[in-house]
């Protein structure tokens, strides 16, 4: 028997830690290769981490709610027909592909072969009960539990299956004997400060800055730090807008449609016109990288935070595919079920604010990138047409930018663009 560390690999674009939601398995429990352990929640998304290992668990390194930092150990595996002392191995020996070990490298989203993958010789090993009868909750429904001081295994399941849902855990939160922390807590436990004195000491809580939290400030920090950005506006009638949308949901009612999805594929066709909006610093070489191909990504606002979905070779799609990747990814964010590959490599960004009710902001550039694109909300308001003015839906664009990649003629001549799809989207037509 021999003992071998799996240390947590980069789940993806170099992150350093992450928080154990919810162990798989067990000291003592059986596990076979690349069976899943944990769930362990990055900055980006809640992931499934399996083994590269075949043995008997023998120790876990961390408690659920504990955060582990990148190639330090996970889980211990006693792995029969081996001699020596204990080894470590992570994601870069985890390719070995004997003694029971994973035969495909762990990086990203685990070893690739799946819970399915079949063992050498055709033997499919038989399935492993996760230890005890856990209750069926997904990952961000768990997290939210955690949040507020709940344990799942009081709450009535109302979902498929006898799955626990996120109204699940509020109406149990809500009910009598609930927890004095804040239903609208995003982490943390209640703790006094120490000023705070009286009948105030349990008012007041302190919420650990981790996972998407602590990413989204990290970066935020940086854009404003090293960024000299600008901001130019623009209102527009988006009536014409509106219209196509409704034609277009009318022949396609299973995509979708929605006024975001038409104006980013004006913001696709505008990029072609105005590259330098899509290009990064290399500020190490002194150089600008003109990016000639568009991912596409889209702010969205989640239970865990704020997430960048971001939908791949957008400059290859059409609005209809544009349309039902957007659903999808927005679906994924909601639910936490997106991986760490669907929410980086963007290129350029896109800030649906209106969707906040409200009619303009200045967005922070999502570093590295070089610009942002913010949409406001689409309201009647007057606009003067032939002369009359008139009811019309109006909506703001705005663009914030690198002033040391484009220049404010630039910028204003993409945002004019989109403006223009925006008020006659039959330009796009010769987009296409």
């Amino acid at each position: 028997m021999a003992m071998k560390d799996f240390l947590l690999p980069d789940l993806g674009e170099g992150l350093t830690e992450g928080e154990v939601v919810r162990w798989l398995v067990a000291v003592g429990d059986a596990v076979v290769v690349d069976q899943p352990v944990a769930e362990v929640e990055t900055a980006k998304a809640v992931v499934e981490v399996p083994s590269p290992f075949a043995g008997t668990v023998a120790a876990l390194h961390a408690t659920e709610g504990d955060e582990v930092a990148v190639g330090q150990p996970l889980v211990s595996v006693e792995v029969e027909g081996q001699e020596g002392g204990a080894g470590g191995s992570g994601a870069s020996d985890a390719g070995a592909g004997s003694n029971g070990e994973s035969g495909s490298v762990l990086v990203g989203y685990g070893t690739g072969g799946g819970r399915g993958r079949r063992r050498r010789g055709g033997e499919q090993p038989a399935a492993v009960a996760p230890p005890g009868d856990l209750p069926r909750a997904k990952p961000p429904v768990r997290k939210m539990a955690k949040d507020l001081g709940v344990d799942l295994a009081d709450v009535p399941a109302s979902g498929p299956d006898g799955t626990i849902t996120r109204d699940d855990v509020r109406a149990h939160a809500e009910g009598p004997g609930a927890p004095a922390a804040s239903l609208d807590a995003s982490a943390g436990e209640t703790e006094p400060a120490p000023a705070a004195q009286g009948a105030h000491r349990d008012l007041v809580e302190r919420i650990p800055v981790r996972g998407v939290r602590k990413l989204v400030g990290e970066k935020m920090t940086r854009s404003r730090r090293e960024i000299p950005e600008a901001t130019t506006w623009v209102d527009c009638d988006a009536t014409a807008l509106m219209e196509l949308r409704d034609d277009l949901h009318a022949d396609h009612p299973d995509v979708g449609i929605t006024p975001l999805a038409i104006i980013l594929r004006a913001c696709v066709a505008g990029l072609r016109e105005f590259p330098m909006l899509n290009a990064r610093l290399d500020t190490d070489a002194r150089e600008i990288v003109v990016q000639r191909f568009v991912n596409l990504g889209f702010a969205a606002q989640t239970d865990r935070g704020l997430v960048v979905p971001v939908i791949k070779d957008a400059d290859r799609r059409s609005t209809l595919d544009i349309a039902t990747e957007l659903r999808r990814l927005a679906r994924g964010a909601r639910d936490g079920t997106l991986t760490p590959g669907e929410m980086t490599g963007g290129t350029f960004t896109v800030s649906n604010y209106g969707s906040f009710g409200v009619d303009g902001a200045s967005a922070i550039i999502n570093h590295p990138e070089v610009a942002i694109f913010g949409t406001g909300r689409i309201s009647d308001g007057p606009w003067a047409v032939d002369g009359a003015v008139t009811v019309r839906k109006v909506m703001q664009l705005s663009i914030s930018f690198d002033h040391r990649v484009a220049d404010g003629g630039e910028a204003a001549g993409f945002l004019r663009y989109v403006a223009d799809c925006v008020e006659s989207p039959t330009r796009l037509l010769a987009a296409l």
